[in-house]
């Protein structure tokens, strides 16, 4: 790649920097993407085998979040189906029971004594109407002591949590954050995109090379150059990628890289502060369901998750099936991945009994980043997570995850490369182009 000049510079090619350079590209911005990679994606891209389309892990895309909002901005629909909570299995002491999903469901599950089942009733009918800002300096288990008088109640809260934040945490994670990620399934449910999450990173390449922007691949950001102002990006083999703007849709640790000394201590003790979060899955296809309106289980008692993504979305040719397993790490979890393998394996034979004698393709991912930051209660939740301006350096903007007050997972992403983007944007038409 030969030393170029381009107005704004977004180094990262996952659903951020993707989103950040489409957004900044039809703002009328000269717009180069530097992505380390062979290829775009980073932990959205699909692999395919065999027809079947496998994400890293269960991914699942929020109807009424923020970032479908973003996704229509830039003319991009995505399509998949939406799952069905009837029927499905939470798991307790090694059995199956009904989850409770519905009135009939927590009248009849076993998993709940009477008092209990009272209890969530109230809980999830009110659950809408709950002020979740006002608890998000307040840690779930806290607020799980204080809210419920029943410890199997508790205990099903905790695992709707894990599910609608992929976060095993309880004593940290805040209590607004996660009730308004349980609000929001209920409220408007998850996308199970067709085709995987691939088509995402299609459908934003797309729209950012038709609106001008530059993607390159195999080129890996390594410091900043500025004098207070950014001026170039330098990458690993010497080039200089001059910029008036940069944005920075990576990892915490790798933007403190990036920004170098020039960073304020803030920042600095922001990052090293964060306990990223992880997931262990286990993605099986089978060419046959044995069990195949046994679809979905949650864990109760344990951080697990099942669920055949392929009953719901476009992802395998019938009649072959996609089973994608998960638990949900916490920070304390001591690393072991042939436990972890073993217990996802264990789940399975309890869903669908008799996969072992039929399996086609399985892969296991021991250590999957989730999310690049907790939304810690001690920090405010998504209130202690640093703005889009990068500090330090000026002309430095941050998208990912990990960045911003709106939105968690995809979302936040999504939410934050918007709007790092059009600030980048606003300060390049300002300055005016780079010089040469």
């Amino acid at each position: 790649m030969s030393n170029t000049t381009d107005p704004i510079v977004v180094v990262g090619g996952g659903l951020a920097g993707l989103t950040a350079a489409a957004t900044a590209a039809r703002g009328g911005a000269a717009v180069t993407l530097l992505e380390k990679a062979n290829a775009p994606g980073g932990r959205a891209a699909t692999q395919v085998r065999d027809g079947v389309a496998l994400n890293q892990g269960p991914h699942a895309l929020y109807r009424g979040g923020a970032g479908m909002v973003v996704l229509r901005g830039l003319g991009i629909e995505p399509r998949g189906g939406i799952p069905n909570a009837s029927g499905g299995h939470a798991i307790s002491g090694g059995r199956l029971h009904a989850l409770p999903g519905g009135l009939v469901s927590l009248l009849s599950t076993s998993l709940l004594p009477l008092g209990a089942k009272l209890e969530v009733g109230r809980l999830l009918a009110g659950l809408g109407r709950l002020d979740a800002a006002a608890l998000d300096g307040v840690p779930i288990a806290t607020w799980l002591a204080r809210a419920l008088r029943h410890e199997d109640t508790r205990q099903l809260l905790r695992a709707l949590f894990r599910l609608a934040t992929y976060v095993d945490d309880p004593e940290r994670f805040s209590a607004g954050v996660a009730i308004r990620q349980l609000q929001l399934a209920l409220r408007d449910n998850v996308l199970y995109l067709d085709g995987g999450w691939q088509t995402l990173v299609d459908a934003l390449g797309a729209a950012a090379e038709r609106a001008g922007a530059r993607i390159v691949s195999g080129a890996r950001a390594v410091r900043l150059d500025h004098d207070g102002a950014v001026r170039a990006v330098v990458l690993a083999d010497g080039t200089r990628v001059k910029a008036r703007a940069v944005v920075l849709a990576v990892d915490p640790a790798t933007a403190l890289e990036l920004l170098g000394d020039a960073t304020d201590p803030s920042f600095t003790a922001f990052v090293r502060g964060t306990v990223p979060i992880h997931v262990a899955c286990l993605d099986v296809v089978l060419p046959t369901l044995p069990r195949p309106r046994s679809t979905f289980a949650l864990g109760v008692d344990r951080p697990l998750y099942c669920s055949v993504h392929s009953a719901v979305a476009r992802l395998a040719p019938a009649p072959r099936a996609l089973v994608q397993l998960a638990k949900y790490l916490s920070p304390a979890h001591v690393p072991d991945a042939a436990r972890d393998e073993r217990e996802l394996e264990e789940v399975l034979d309890l869903v669908q009994p008799g996969w072992r004698r039929h399996l086609l393709h399985r892969r296991f991912l021991p250590h999957m980043t989730v999310v690049g930051a907790g939304a810690d209660a001690e920090r405010g939740g998504l209130r202690g997570r640093p703005g889009v301006v990068a500090p330090g350096v000026r002309g430095v903007y941050l998208a990912g995850d990990w960045v911003g007050r709106e939105g968690w997972l995809a979302d936040a992403s999504l939410a934050s490369a918007r709007a790092a983007a059009s600030a980048a944007t606003g300060a390049v038409a300002v300055a005016g182009p780079v010089a040469a």
